[in-house]
């Protein structure tokens, strides 16, 4: 057991002093994983033992050699650390006072400090010993490691070598073949033995001996990664094969380097790639020639074409073709279509022709025209007869018709894309007219369907800007000309054409769908700026929005309706909608001969959901006018049997240019029976007074239109 050590006043401070400056003195010459204060305090524990064993009765030699093995420990195990430990100590040991009977300290210091030392150099010796056991452990099994990765590599090299299709020889810089596998020889067509220590360049066609040597030499000279060529080489019987051949170098740590040559035959490749080329040129179910195709052999065609008789391009779409998909399957509408593209060509067979399939049930046809060629009529009318033939399908007899667009005899310097494009908006225009229709290309109005398009395409973006406004128009009572209610109407500050009216704006949201958004917009708009009416007039004065077909049809339109209401704090009462009369009065009235509902009619559809969300919004309390009346017969039944309340009717036409008609008679009469109904009437674009006078007379209570005011700002309702 070790002695205490004396309790005198100086001796707790000198060790301490002692371990800060031994501390000190090893953080500045060794690395130590600990913090100053951690160190410190470590080493305070050790000059504590050392002072112990030096005053105490247990044999120094031991208590050194443990303080050794602790400063190893402590990551001190320079031979500088060592001997900056045995300097501070010794001089400290020999200061720190009572330790001992100054006749025996220098004495026990010494043993302290030489058994420190030991303790000190056979702590590092195991540690060294342990260390390089470990590593020897270490790169045994890293050899072994890697002797077994060497195994599995080279089995793996020799897997691929003798299964892969492309051949792999190892080559000396002069060409000479060391190694080669079997792939090699069959591309060849010779012995696997006759390629071993044969010359790559002896194998080389000879047009490619010369450069297939200054492969070999870039190789050696510029360090290249590799080099890939296609190459042609010579087989067996004498016939060239053509390869793609990379070279790339091997370099060893000794020896001579060497160069990988791999050899893949191009002749699947070739196939494959005419495969490809022929895919990407054509459609795969019809085998027509795609867009693409299509276009570059315009382009020919606009340059080789007899300049007196040029060309013409016909676009067609086939009428209906989403009911067969729809109605027969998938299967049956791919059918039809390879059907129709045979019928095509044949109908083009005698002529210098391309037809070409562009989209999902959209033909093209190119025609090089000759003297012999038919007149684009015949040739229209060809097409469709044929087309119109019936056929079995997936056990049913269909027969399809087309609308077809065409470009006559275009200039020889016009674009392909220009000509497709104008192919494409006569396509459009046609199907305007109806099922099996055709139309010629005419240059102006496809510049005007452009401008239209592109107004339409960036409309959403002048929202975004803030280039449309909400405008109001005031609505008078005919019998004192007092402003009853405000029209919101729409205008688009276009920076380049100018202000673009109501109309021209509704046609261009209804053609891309923007309509419903921007009609919520708008109705909120309104209704804020009546809510604004009411505070300072300190009256009612209610606002009107004329619903769009495809707002009538919003199956949301009564949410919409209720939230913009919600939003603005607007009563219902203050809300009038005005709303198609096909939306109204759906049905028979949007029915063709044939028993197919007209474009952009029957908006109610058979359940008459327009009707019901608009019935739904009467009984909220919003006033809901027949927008466009018409007084057909049906359509007054239908005013008259009270299911949908109709607070009035709108009426855009003007007879009273010749008032003792028998149309302003009539009208005159429908009138009073709409009236009697305890329905209103509403006249619009009333621009004289004797068209006022007029509709004053027959009955109309209120009215709008540039004779009262044009549209404007809010303060055009108000002045």
């Amino acid at each position: 057991m070790t002695a205490a050590l004396p309790q005198d006043a100086d001796g707790p401070r000198a060790r301490t002093k002692l371990a800060k400056k031994w501390a000190y003195l090893l953080s500045s010459r060794t690395f130590v994983p600990l913090t100053n204060a951690e160190l410190e305090r470590q080493l305070l524990g050790l000059v504590e033992r050392l002072c112990a064993g030096v005053a105490g009765e247990s044999p120094a030699q031991r208590t050194g050699r443990e303080v050794g093995v602790a400063l190893v420990d402590l990551n001190c195990a320079t031979a500088e650390a060592l001997q900056v430990s045995v300097e501070i100590l010794t001089k400290g040991l020999l200061a720190v006072p009572a330790l001992t009977p100054p006749d025996r300290l220098r004495e026990r210091v010494v043993d302290v400090i030489a058994s420190l030392s030991a303790g000190f150099v056979d702590k590092v010796r195991a540690t060294v010993l342990a260390q390089q056991e470990q590593l020897g452990r270490s790169l045994y099994k890293a050899m072994r490691e890697a002797q077994v990765e060497l195994q599995y590599s080279e089995a793996r090299f020799e897997l691929l070598e003798h299964h892969l299709s492309t051949g792999i020889a190892t080559a000396d810089p002069d060409g000479t073949l060391v190694r080669s596998n079997g792939a090699l020889a069959r591309i060849v067509d010779r012995p696997p033995a006759e390629l071993a220590g044969s010359s790559l360049f002896e194998l080389a066609h000879p047009d490619e001996r010369v450069a297939l040597r200054a492969d070999f030499g870039q190789l050696a000279d510029s360090g290249t990664a590799s080099i890939t060529q296609p190459r042609q080489l010579v087989r067996g019987d004498g016939e060239p094969a053509w390869v793609m051949l990379t070279l790339s170098p091997l370099r060893r740590l000794e020896g001579r380097a060497q160069v990988v040559v791999l050899v893949e035959d191009a002749t699947d490749v070739n196939l494959l790639q005419g495969q490809l080329n022929h895919q990407a040129l054509h459609d795969v179910l019809t085998r027509l020639p795609n867009r693409q195709f299509f276009t570059s052999r315009l382009e020919q065609a606009l340059r080789t074409a007899d300049p007196g008789t040029g060309v013409s391009v016909f676009h067609l779409d086939l009428d209906g073709f989403s009911r067969i998909t729809g109605g027969l399957g998938r299967e049956v509408g791919d059918h039809v279509l390879k059907v129709v593209a045979g019928r095509l060509q044949a109908v083009m067979a005698e002529e210098n022709a391309m037809v070409a399939r562009f989209g999902h049930d959209e033909f093209a046809i190119l025609v090089e025209n000759t003297p012999t060629t038919p007149d684009v009529v015949t040739t229209v009318r060809r097409i469709n007869n044929l087309l119109s033939a019936p056929f079995h399908s997936g056990g049913a007899r269909v027969a399809v018709s087309a609308t077809i667009g065409v470009v006559h005899r275009p200039p020889r310097d016009s674009a392909p894309s220009d000509l497709l494009d104008s192919a494409d908006l006569t396509l459009r225009r046609a199907r305007g007219n109806g099922r099996r229709q055709w139309e010629l290309s005419d240059p102006a109005q496809d510049g005007r369907d452009r401008r239209a398009f592109s107004l339409a395409a960036t409309m959403p973006g002048a929202w975004a800007n803030g280039e449309l406004q909400v405008l109001y128009r005031p609505v008078v009572r005919l019998a004192d000309g007092q402003v009853e209610s405000a029209e919101a109407v729409l205008r688009w500050d276009h920076p380049t054409l100018g202000a673009l009216p109501h109309e021209q704006c509704l046609a261009l949201a209804e053609d891309t769908g923007l309509i419903v958004p921007l009609g919520t917009w708008a109705l909120r708009t309104a209704g804020e700026q009546a809510r604004s009416w009411r505070r300072e007039l300190g009256r009612d004065l209610p606002v009107r929005w004329a619903l769009s077909p495809s707002q009538a049809a919003d199956p949301d339109l009564h949410g919409v309706v209720r939230d913009a209401l919600a939003a603005t704090g607007l009563p219902a009462s203050s809300l009038r909608l005005g709303a198609p009369g096909r939306a109204l009065f759906g049905g028979e009235r949007g029915q063709a001969s044939t028993g197919q509902a007209l474009p952009g009619e029957a908006l109610a559809g058979e359940r008459g959901e327009a009707a019901d969300t608009l019935k739904y919004l009467a009984e909220d309390g919003v006033g809901v006018e027949v927008e466009d009346f018409t007084a057909a017969p049906d359509d007054l039944a239908r005013l008259l049997d009270g299911v949908l309340p109709v607070r009035a009717v709108r009426l855009a036409q003007s007879p009273a240019s010749r008032p003792g008609s028998a149309v302003a008679r009539a009208l005159a009469g429908v009138l009073e029976v709409v009236r009697d109904a305890g329905v209103g009437v509403t006249a619009a674009d009333v621009t004289t007074p004797e068209q006022a006078r007029w509709w004053r007379e027959v009955g109309a209570d209120t009215a709008s239109g540039p004779l009262f005011a044009p549209a404007g700002p809010p303060d055009v309702i108000t002045r």
